[in-house]
């Protein structure tokens, strides 16, 4: 089968030629790679980013010919893919290093990334980089590997940058008082308790991750109007209703008026699961939980959300069950044209 898709390949007709790409990637045999590097130079752009899929996916570092002519290229994509694939030659550090010196941030970050995985002692050089990102990188590396000494704890201490330090505070919030903590400068203690706007910057980054830091958490059970605002553009800047176990975090954690405004836009399965959970905690407020059902109107709520509305428990005539009766009656209204 691989032959006659490698024989495809060289079709004059350009449909021929990309069903055979679509059905070697289908097959997912490594030992199609070397078919496409071909395609690298290929005047058509659609056919050189599969060239580069393929290399992502099977290239195996045989050949660091092909990792280095990437590296080597003008094209940013190509060093950014050399920078993520350096690690599966043989000896990857003197690419990664030139490559860490890249003019691209990206391909810096994903450089200096690889760099510390095949060399931890790089993180240690990273901690006096000139690119603050390489820097909180290097830091959250080496703090989260354990193998840190109180040198280096200092020098990220006193790093210039918040987002540099927030690595360090971060590991302080759950093991304060031990290791070489104790010897930390008083006035860093204070930057436990980081600002709004720095939380919602870490929602947006990693949510998961924030719902587990408690000057953040803090901050999510509040219902102070501003604090709200900011913290509702870092939970629209991620995709945290798409995963099930972080709804329930936010469900469990977050004010009213913060579950409310969060799940205000949007429709589609994963908002409507999120509304559901919102709905049917019964230790919300009954306004929040008829909100919750009230901001569905007009955004085309699917037949299953409906029905599952009549497993609420919604005292007849309250606040809930009205938000409910207005919700069900557009949709049947919707369903019957009117």
């Amino acid at each position: 089968m691989l032959t006659k898709e490698v024989a495809r390949l060289r079709d004059k007709d350009v449909r021929q030629r990309r069903r055979a790409v679509r059905k070697l990637f289908e097959d997912g045999d490594p030992s199609a790679m070397s078919y496409f590097l071909p395609f690298l130079e290929d005047d058509d752009e659609w056919f050189v980013k599969r060239a580069l899929l393929a290399v992502e996916r099977w290239y195996d570092g045989s050949d660091p010919r092909i990792a280095e002519s990437l590296a080597s290229s003008e094209n940013n994509e190509r060093r950014l893919l050399a920078a993520r694939i350096a690690t599966r030659v043989s000896s990857p550090s003197e690419m990664l290093r030139e490559l860490c010196e890249d003019d691209d941030s990206k391909i810096r970050l994903a450089a200096w990334s690889n760099l510390i995985r095949y060399d931890p002692k790089a993180a240690r050089e990273g901690l006096t980089n000139e690119d603050r990102a390489v820097r909180r990188l290097s830091a959250s590396e080496l703090i989260d590997s354990g193998k840190f000494t109180e040198e280096d704890v200092q020098i990220i201490a006193s790093d210039s940058s918040s987002a540099v330090r927030r690595a360090l505070i971060k590991r302080l919030s759950d093991n304060l008082g031990e290791g070489p903590y104790p010897e930390l400068p008083e006035n860093l203690l204070d930057e436990v308790a980081g600002s709004v706007e720095d939380a919602s910057r870490e929602i947006s980054t990693s949510t998961s991750s924030a719902l587990q830091t408690p000057w953040i958490r803090d901050f999510l059970r509040s219902s102070v109007p501003e604090v709200v605002t900011i913290l509702t553009a870092g939970f629209r800047e991620s995709s945290w209703v798409e995963n099930s176990d972080i709804v329930d975090s936010v469900v469990e954690i977050v004010s009213d008026p913060l579950l409310e405004r969060i799940l205000r836009r949007g429709k589609g399965k994963y908002v409507e699961a999120a509304c559901m959970k919102g709905i049917m905690d019964q230790k919300r407020s009954e306004a929040t939980r008829s909100r919750l059902v009230l901001d569905r109107i007009g955004r085309s709520p699917s037949s299953d959300f409906i029905e599952l509305l009549d497993s609420v428990n919604a005292p007849a005539e309250s606040e809930l069950a009205m938000a409910i009766s207005a919700l069900v009656g557009e949709a049947v209204r919707s369903d019957s044209g009117e």
